[in-house]
């Protein structure tokens, strides 16, 4: 049974992923792009996982066999280059066959809509009406219908108009970078080669099981780097996830930089350096230190279901949700390469020293703490927990709850001292996201002790 997430379509290779099922939704997009006025041409691009080019090969000869002029890109990307493609071809959709963050042998497909942002759950709807209406068809006769592409030069181009390589250059940083075995591959070496700044770089190479690892930046998978970072007595350490989305920061001592202070440092560099005049958006699970970073520069975030409902702006919106952020003038779409650098950059211009950079913005946002954890859970388990639990957690501080708010199947419950708990359960992959933001790492670490004992009793 096929059944899709808010911007795309994932599962378990050889189980709901497989070359069947791709065929039906290549032909569920064929039929719903042939029923859309002047639908243009689509980009097709994949990553390092598990079949992920033979997938890709399969979906261009769905969607060539229906009539569909095809881009393909030539070699395994992170989505950055899809959303660009999109943007550079004048593409109708960007599809990424893709596992995303999720363990290795999960795989899928994700969409992209012009100008390079992620699909709507509405749109994903309309894709669904579209399932099963014909058998596919798949045809190696329409190959003129595919042209090859590598947007490299083009994607080095753009990142070159929002990056002071020349500052980096004169400031001489030794970096230190971990494909992890993913789609950043040798670009960022080959970025750097280019601008002429030196680094080196590991794990370039494809390995479709990422060690048995989540591909996401974590203390585990970043240790390689960060004893690097140490060894070498370099300034940074940059850690890119399996397809290239998010970023890991390890300082000059070879310690983990919290995902949140680096958003806090790419956020607060980018309204220095850009001025103001922008709309920024958070979801329900965005750190807390974005409100006093947003004071300090004279703005209020709004929900980013109001962004949905009015339409991206793409020139002026900046987003920081619960994975982190995107710069949406730059491209719509998640770029761990472009924020690693512009964390370069923000480091070059306080001259290499960490602690100035980390006094700075612990300054403007506050001390806090955010813990994230995953628990396998199955469906039935968590509605009988959830069906009790605000009435567990009032029962047992009640003097200390202030609000609990809930958006879709999300559920985050604030306290008085402004500590927070959240909850995200994803059925397809029966698992249950905690989140927890408070004034310290003790405290964390307390409330998510309690909650998990009581989720698991």
């Amino acid at each position: 049974m096929i059944i899709f997430g808010r911007d795309g379509w994932y599962g378990v290779i050889s189980d709901e992923i497989g070359f069947e099922s791709i065929g039906i939704v290549a032909q569920a997009v064929s039929d719903y792009l042939n029923d859309t006025p002047d639908p243009g041409p689509v980009v097709l691009g994949y990553d390092t996982r598990f079949l992920s080019r033979e997938y890709a090969w399969l979906i261009q000869r769905v969607l060539t066999a229906n009539r569909i002029r095809v881009y393909m890109h030539k070699k395994p990307i992170p989505t950055a280059f899809l959303s660009l493609s999109v943007q550079l071809l004048d593409a109708g959709l960007g599809i990424m066959v893709t596992g995303e963050g999720r363990p290795a042998r999960y795989s899928g497909m994700t969409f992209r809509l012009p100008p390079g942002m992620p699909v709507s759950a509405e749109w994903m709807n309309n894709l669904f009406q579209h399932l099963y209406r014909r058998y596919p068809r798949s045809s190696e006769d329409s190959r003129q219908l595919l042209q090859y592409i590598d947007i490299f030069p083009e994607y080095t181009d753009n990142l070159g108009k929002y990056i002071d390589f020349e500052l980096i250059k004169k400031t001489n940083p030794s970096i230190y970078s971990d494909s992890f075995f993913g789609s950043v591959g040798t670009y960022m070496q080959e970025i750097l080669k280019k601008y002429e700044i030196e680094g080196i770089h590991i794990r370039t190479k494809p390995n479709p099981g990422f060690l048995d690892s989540v591909p996401q930046p974590n203390e585990r998978n970043m240790n390689p780097v960060s004893k690097l970072v140490v060894q070498r007595k370099g300034d940074i350490g940059l850690f890119f996830s399996g397809d290239g989305s998010l970023i890991g920061v390890a300082n000059s001592n070879g310690q983990v930089f919290p995902g949140m202070w680096t958003s806090a440092v790419i956020l607060d560099e980018w309204l220095k350096i850009n001025g103001c005049d922008f709309d920024v958006y958070i979801d329900l699970f965005t750190p807390e230190i974005v409100h006093s970073l947003l004071r300090h520069h004279g703005l209020e975030p709004m929900p980013v279901q109001l962004l949905y409902g009015s339409g991206m702006k793409p020139e002026r919106t900046l987003i920081w949700d619960r994975h982190c952020l995107t710069i949406c003038p730059y491209l719509p779409d998640r770029d761990g390469m472009f924020q690693g650098l512009y964390f370069v950059q923000a480091l070059c211009r306080n001259n290499l020293d960490w602690k100035k950079l980390t006094d700075h913005v612990i300054n403007i946002s506050g001390t806090r703490h955010r813990e994230l954890k995953t628990l396998t859970l199955d469906n039935t388990a968590w509605e009988n927990k959830r069906n009790v639990m605000l009435e567990e957690i009032g029962g047992a501080a009640a003097d200390e709850l202030d609000e609990v708010i809930e958006v879709d199947q999300d559920i985050k419950v604030v306290f008085r001292s402004r500590s927070w708990l959240g909850f995200s359960y994803c059925s397809k992959e029966n698992s249950l996201f905690l989140y927890c933001d408070a004034d310290s790492r003790q405290k964390t670490d307390e409330m998510l002790s309690r909650v998990i004992a009581w989720l698991t009793e």
